[in-house]
């Protein structure tokens, strides 16, 4: 359903079967790549990657952290462990999965790659913990295509309303500090990952009801340019949990 939404092809239609099989091959080399990123040394990581635009956040980076706000797409796992080398740092929040031995596996994972980790649920703090990485120069990514904590707030996303996360819009807002959205995806050998141009909070620092305004204005700009990456390049949105509440309340 989700993949029928954002393609506007019909469920039963062929293009979108022919779509959803390419789809799920791609999503099983996410697998078989991320497990294999400890077995490849650090040149070899970053020599898999072409970077496309990527010279806004660098330059941001001169002045402080930034965030990066990305959709589950092409191979986050990868992307993470390339920009904590690129970079020099990336911080972001692991989702509780279970089993626990999972969870465990792919925390193992990404700390090898050089991932700073909070967890999503359990130990507390997780925001205040994201802030103090931004304001320490860090960079902070977030997948900013479904709302995991409950707490995300809706916007319009493929013309119809999704509640989605507002974490990335919270930090830009109350650090100051820029966001960039990204998205990646394979190709051939390759996996590129694609930088847009920074957004522009206008009003950084706002309280109670203005910040929570603005950022809902700021998480629908994100969604947009999430958009624009999922419209050309299906196949690689990983997206198989419902994210509208319509297609939920319709099965």
């Amino acid at each position: 359903m989700n993949l029928s939404r954002v393609t506007n092809l019909d469920v039963n239609s062929p293009e979108l079967g022919k779509l959803a099989k390419q789809g799920l091959v791609n999503y099983l080399r996410y697998y078989a790549e991320t497990f294999r990123l400890p077995r490849l040394a650090n040149h070899e990581i970053l020599n898999s990657v072409r970077p496309i635009n990527v010279e806004p956040v660098l330059k941001a980076l001169e002045s402080g952290g930034v965030i990066l706000a990305l959709p589950h797409s092409g191979n986050w796992d990868h992307a993470g462990a390339w920009a904590a080398k690129f970079f020099g740092s990336l911080c972001t929040i692991a989702e509780r999965l279970r089993p626990e031995s999972v969870y465990q596996k792919f925390t193992a994972m990404r700390t090898a790659q050089g991932l700073t980790l909070m967890p999503l649920t359990g130990a507390g703090g997780t925001y205040e913990f994201l802030r103090s990485q931004v304001n320490a120069g860090k960079v902070v990514a977030l997948l900013s295509d479904r709302d995991l904590s409950g707490s995300g707030m809706g916007v319009t996303f493929f013309s119809n309303r999704a509640p989605l996360p507002i974490g990335a819009a919270l930090l830009g807002i109350d650090t100051g500090r820029p966001i960039f959205t990204l998205s990646s995806w394979y190709d051939g050998q390759s996996l590129v990952i694609e930088f847009d141009n920074e957004i522009v909070i206008d009003e950084p620092g706002l309280t109670g009801r203005d910040r929570l305004r603005q950022a809902q204005e700021v998480t629908g700009q994100i969604a947009n340019q999430l958009e624009q990456h999922i419209i050309r390049h299906p196949s690689d949105w990983h997206m198989l949990q419902p994210i509208w509440p319509d297609l939920i309340a319709s099965k």
